[in-house]
């Protein structure tokens, strides 16, 4: 009895196993899973396609779609030091995080005004473009100054 439990056991655990993380195909033999493969259908066909509807070519069409994300991560694995990685990690982290923040126009017109101020009592003699043409430069400027006043506003800054 005990040795017949046991081999279900042992059966059960290798069916969970194949059923959590099937494979859709592999890239120089890291594996892509189904579930990879979904999550990039749902949002190439906005939630209309999954892996098992797809045909075998267009399965392949996709696991080659893939196939770049997972040999630069590779490679990016391989070929960046520590420090390298972490200011890889914290410049997508920052990305990530201004893509959230919402700026206005208004705000980003009076940072503007504020920077023709300021050039004009500097008597700089520079240029400054349309704001229609630098808008989006100042909205990451103002975004990427919010997220860092919430970091340091929160850090526990200490002098030793």
């Amino acid at each position: 009895m005990k040795k017949l439990l046991m081999i279900l056991g042992v059966g059960l655990m290798l069916t969970s196993v194949s059923v959590s993380a099937q494979t859709a195909g592999t890239v120089n033999g890291m594996e892509i899973t189904v579930e990879e493969a979904n999550k990039a259908l749902n949002i190439l066909s906005k939630g209309k396609m999954t892996w098992d509807k797809l045909s075998k070519d267009d399965k392949m069409k996709l696991i080659q779609m893939m196939a770049p994300s997972k040999l630069v991560a590779a490679a990016a694995e391989k070929g960046l030091d520590k420090k390298e990685k972490e200011a890889a990690l914290a410049g997508f982290w920052m990305q990530k995080k201004m893509s959230k923040v919402e700026v206005s126009d208004e705000e980003a017109k009076n940072a503007y005004e504020k920077m023709k101020k300021s050039a004009k009592k500097a008597k700089s003699k520079q240029k400054i473009p349309s704001f229609d043409q630098i808008k989006n430069n100042i909205k990451m400027q103002i975004a990427q100054t919010k997220v860092v006043s919430e970091l340091t506003e929160k850090a526990k800054i200490k002098l030793k």
